[in-house]
């Protein structure tokens, strides 16, 4: 008798902690571009099927920095992107560094890109929304639609953003789910959350990208996570925990 109430606590112990690590984790997809694959990760994200470039080539290549633009600080925007028709609700999350700065700085993390004229993105960026090269930092929305733009800040407070730097790591992490978007952002070794922002309008669905206007910028990696995304990659926490995750593999 004792017996079987072990065995039956140890089975209600092993119900409990399967829920709990189900609710912890789950799968992601990283393009890794600063790992032991880099070059696979990369020749993956800008030969993927659906890719599409927007607003001319911006040079895209591997470095030992990882996705990295050409050293053209003069242009405008420029960005790369793919179309995946069943990613709706996810996360995504990028770490990457300004290696040269031009006037704006802008730094964009594509979500829900359907082609480079209909598009969502947040982005950090030297200047605060409406206001001109120098005027300060912040963390801007931009949604596209038929290559119109409208846009708007997620911050520009300085305990979130503060100044930023060449050659600094930050990071840039976004969930959406219907029409919110929540975004953190890195800075310092450690995750703020940034604020939120709804996207009205006709994405409910798409890919990933990333971009740059007026600055030399690598990405180390994307990661985006949710359903719909291929669980070819190992088991990660979810976003709440990914830094941590992500720390473990990889220090800045």
């Amino acid at each position: 008798m004792q017996k079987k109430i072990h065995q039956l606590l140890f089975f209600n112990l092993s119900m409990i902690m399967l829920l709990i690590f189900s609710s912890l984790s789950s799968y992601a997809l990283t393009f890794d571009f600063v790992g032991q694959d880099a070059k696979k990760w990369f020749n993956e994200f800008v030969k993927h099927k659906n890719v599409e470039l927007g607003a001319g080539d911006a040079g895209w290549q591997l470095t030992k920095h990882g996705l990295t633009t050409d050293n053209n600080v003069g242009t405008g925007h420029q960005r790369i992107g793919v179309f995946e028709e069943k990613w709706t609700d996810y996360t995504i999350e990028s770490k990457y560094q300004y290696l040269k700065f031009g006037a704006h700085k802008e730094a964009h993390l594509y979500i829900r890109w359907v082609d480079e004229g209909s598009n969502y993105f947040f982005r950090t960026i030297g200047r605060k929304n409406g206001g001109g090269a120098g005027s300060g930092y912040s963390i801007e929305w931009l949604r596209k639609i038929g290559g119109k733009d409208n846009e708007g800040d997620i911050t520009d407070d300085k305990k979130i953003v503060g100044e930023l730097k060449e050659k600094v790591l930050y990071g840039l992490r976004g969930e959406i789910k219907g029409q919110l978007l929540t975004v953190d952002f890195f800075k310092g070794n450690k995750w703020q959350k940034a604020g939120e922002i709804e996207y009205p309008g006709p994405h409910k669905k798409g890919g990933i990208g990333v971009g740059r206007a007026t600055a030399e910028v690598a990405w180390q990696y994307l990661r985006v996570n949710g359903k719909g995304i291929p669980k070819d990659n190992l088991p990660v926490e979810t976003l709440n925990k990914l830094a941590t995750t992500w720390g473990k593999l990889k220090r800045p």
